[in-house]
């Protein structure tokens, strides 16, 4: 069966950056950076967004805390894939998965609070391709919050290479 891609280029990544928010999107990443005291309403826009994209987003979030506070994360939505005692606490691994709300919405609150303090970094794993990165970077430009977009493309990637090999 022929290709119905035609000429359609296969973005590698695509970068949405305001003074205060950069996203890069890849195909199997998804990596935010929010500035320090970065509007707590866009925070959750932009998670809801990619919520909506693909249902099937996650965050890996590593916590420190009390034993009994393992559990009141997990009903909240986040799914335990480890803990370990470390002195007082236990650290534990969560998947924050996005298709649960309480545990999106906990998320958000705990980036929220996070970019009082500091500028905060975060990695979401989804199954992005051409089609659901378009979407979210056409659904980001709609919060006026970004100014700048570099869209980086497979044939773009393989003639950087190729350049790079030539003597």
């Amino acid at each position: 069966m022929p290709s119905s891609t035609g000429s359609r280029q296969e973005p590698v990544s695509i970068e949405i950056s305001g003074p205060a928010v950069s996203i890069v999107l890849t195909q199997g990443a998804i990596n935010i950076w929010f500035g320090k005291k970065f509007d707590k309403s866009i925070i959750a826009r932009i998670l809801l967004i990619i919520s909506k994209v693909d249902a099937t987003a996650e965050h890996e979030k590593e916590v420190l805390c009390h034993f009994e506070k393992i559990s009141e994360f997990e009903n909240n939505g986040y799914i335990l894939t480890s803990y370990a005692r470390k002195n007082e606490n236990y650290r534990a691994i969560f998947v924050v998965p996005f298709s649960n709300c309480r545990a999106l919405e906990m998320f958000m609150e705990s980036i929220s609070q996070e970019t009082e303090k500091e500028d905060v970094r975060i990695t979401l794993y989804w199954r992005g391709g051409r089609i659901r990165m378009n979407l979210i970077k056409e659904e980001l430009s709609r919060l006026n919050c970004f100014g700048t977009l570099n869209v980086i493309y497979k044939d773009e990637l393989a003639e950087a290479v190729g350049r790079r090999e030539e003597p």
